[in-house]
C-alpha cells in the first residue's frame, strides 16, 4: 500500500476537487467545479466521504463513461471531509 498526499488546490485545466451540495437524499457530490473527464485513460475511480458523528466511512466506484458525481445519504453538516482519487493526477480533498 501506498500513502498519497492529499492535494487541496486545483492544478491545470482538468479540475479535480469535490463540489458537495444537499438535496433531499443527503449530499451530491460533484468532481470538480467543470466536470472531471472520464475516459478510458483519464478518470475518477472513486469518492469518498467520511462523517464526523459516527466516523463512517461511504465510497463510490467510478468507472468510464460514469459521470463523475455520486450521492451519498448524509447530512451535509456531518461531514468530515470529502476525497475524490483520479488515476492520473491521485488524491483530492475537500
Amino acid at each position: 500500500m501506498e500513502l498519497k498526499d492529499e492535494k487541496r488546490e486545483e492544478e491545470g485545466t482538468e479540475k479535480h476537487l469535490p463540489v458537495v451540495e444537499s438535496t433531499e437524499e443527503g449530499i451530491k457530490v460533484t468532481v470538480g467545479s467543470v466536470p472531471h473527464p472520464m475516459e478510458d485513460k483519464h478518470y475518477i475511480e472513486w469518492v469518498e466521504v467520511i462523517t464526523r458523528k459516527t466516523e463512517r466511512t461511504y465510497k463510490t466506484f467510478l468507472s468510464p463513461g460514469d459521470t463523475p458525481e455520486a450521492v451519498f445519504p448524509v447530512n451535509e453538516k456531518d461531514v468530515l471531509f470529502v476525497r475524490t482519487y483520479c488515476n492520473i493526477h491521485g488524491l483530492w480533498k475537500y
